[in-house]
């Protein structure tokens, strides 16, 4: 039963191209935001190795006792040379005593004997290296733009899109969907958490500590991220979400400036170093100030970047169309589209 789910699950996979998460050896426990990839980079990982096995223990087919009978009997006759277990909760099974598994949920893991891994959703990089007909790079930037960049989406065709994220989401978040979708509406906007529980308790019963609760398993889970002031992290907080063209599912009123500072934020995550936010500079990052600046003309930016304290960082200008260098206040300021951002850093 057990080797029947593994092997459907291993065939449906067969065709995937790699991503840039490469994996070794030993114990390996992979963590992000649902639907960011997870599975897929495990089941590459096994692809061509003969003595695999893949267990899902969300799989309704797969009761407990079965696992843990099946965990035994690997433990038992080590003829696995590597055991993936997704959806694993680590308080309900003993992992059998084997060199290599790899583990996943949304969550780091507890146990000290794993590495802990994070899996984002696609870089603008990896999703056009997932390209197979060679397609103009700015018709493929509009696709990422509108669709978003959870791998699930590249199989599935345009019209079916939007359905497929509504889908993910009422299963992702069940009764508090309403709470995800009041906070997609600051996406890229600054605001406290009490902001958030005074918005919700107009329409429903519910306690500022659930809120808190609530906020910190999503970034937990690698589903929100609240940055900070540079100045001041007591002040508000911006909202980021793991995929930016989240909030054009849940919403008619859709912002393209939002979605592009949100995608700038996921693309600099990935440096694995600490982002802020400031007055006039959307993003900092490594001693670096990001401004979003999408449609503007040289001499727009010019005016713009007056008014702005540079507060000692060297800036770069993320448009949609300009490449240039600019001399501002005695520094020289990158002005750079977001194509070639995303693909130089």
């Amino acid at each position: 039963m057990l080797l029947e789910s593994s092997n459907e699950k291993k065939r449906q996979f067969i065709n995937l191209l790699p991503r840039r998460f490469g994996l070794k050896g030993g114990k390996i426990h992979l963590y992000g935001a649902p639907r960011s990839g997870k599975t897929c980079i495990a089941l590459h990982y096994i692809k061509d190795i003969k003595n695999s096995f893949y267990i899902d223990c969300n799989d309704l087919r797969n009761r407990d006792d079965l696992i843990k009978n099946y965990l035994l009997k690997i433990s038992m006759e080590k003829k696995i040379e590597v055991l993936i277990l997704d959806n694993m909760d680590f308080t309900k099974f003993m992992l059998p005593a084997i060199e290599n598994i790899i583990t996943i949920n949304e969550y780091q893991s507890p146990n000290l004997d794993f590495v802990n891994k994070k899996i984002l959703p696609l870089s603008f990089e990896e999703y056009i290296s997932f390209d197979t007909l060679n397609q103009d790079i700015n018709h493929l930037f509009a696709n990422f733009l509108n669709y978003g960049n959870l791998p699930m989406t590249l199989s599935i065709k345009d019209p079916n899109r939007m359905y497929f994220k509504q889908q993910m989401l009422s299963l992702v978040f069940r009764h508090q969907l309403h709470i995800f979708m009041l906070l997609c509406q600051f996406q890229g906007k600054p605001i406290t958490t009490n902001q958030i529980y005074s918005l919700l308790k107009k329409d429903s019963k519910i306690s500022k500590d659930s809120i808190y609760s609530i906020i910190k398993d999503w970034q937990d889970r690698g589903i929100l991220y609240l940055v900070p002031n540079y100045s001041n992290e007591r002040l508000a907080k911006k909202v980021f979400l793991w995929d930016f063209s989240i909030r054009s599912s849940l919403s008619y009123d859709k912002n393209i400036l939002c979605s592009v500072e949100n995608m700038v934020f996921l693309e600099l995550l990935k440096l694995d170093s600490p982002i802020y936010y400031s007055n006039k500079i959307n993003l900092i990052c490594n001693n670096n100030g990001y401004i979003i600046s999408l449609f503007s003309t040289i001499e727009i930016i010019k005016d713009m970047l007056v008014e702005v304290d540079f507060m000692g960082l060297d800036i770069v200008v993320i448009t949609f169309g300009l490449d240039d260098e600019i001399k501002i206040k005695d520094k020289i300021v990158k002005i750079c589209n977001f194509i070639n951002f995303a693909l130089e850093e």
